[in-house]
């Protein structure tokens, strides 16, 4: 049975439709939603020294910050339109790693990712990211199309 569903989010096309579908899904089976954006690069409290670091800068990581942000409130919404208890988390590092950490954590049932489209590429890819997410996932994975491909 599936109790908790998780799912990651960016501001990409492909993570708000796999919002939309985790909303959808946790609201047909009554699960909690959980929200996990994964802000990749420094702790945007800690002061960084440019030279001390290679990587995103401090800067980098707030402005990651405020756009996960305004995503997770996106997605609140459509949560609560919708009846479903939702838990939003920011978290910190790699986000693959980040995301089943998360999952782990939350007791997930179901993880959610999107699947970053192509452009000029015909055969649908598996991102990195999901790629890591379902190899290393304790439990099942659905990885959700940035769109819907024409029907013949």
């Amino acid at each position: 049975m599936i109790r908790t569903i998780l799912v990651a989010v960016n501001d990409s096309t492909a993570a708000f439709r796999a919002a939309a579908t985790a909303v959808d899904l946790a609201a047909a089976l009554g699960a909690r939603l959980v929200v996990v954006s994964v802000v990749d690069g420094a702790d945007v409290r800690a002061p960084v020294r440019p030279a001390a670091r290679v990587g995103p800068s401090a800067d980098d990581a707030a402005a990651g910050l405020a756009t996960a942000s305004a995503v997770q409130r996106h997605v609140r919404r459509l949560a609560e339109r919708a009846g479903v208890d939702v838990d939003l988390r920011t978290v910190y590092g790699r986000v693959a790693e980040e995301v089943l950490d998360q999952a782990r954590g939350v007791g997930a049932d179901l993880v959610v990712v999107g699947r970053v489209d192509r452009p000029g590429v015909r055969i649908a890819h598996v991102g990195r990211t999901a790629e890591q997410v379902l190899e290393f996932s304790e439990v099942p994975v659905l990885v959700v199309p940035a769109s819907r491909p024409p029907r013949a």
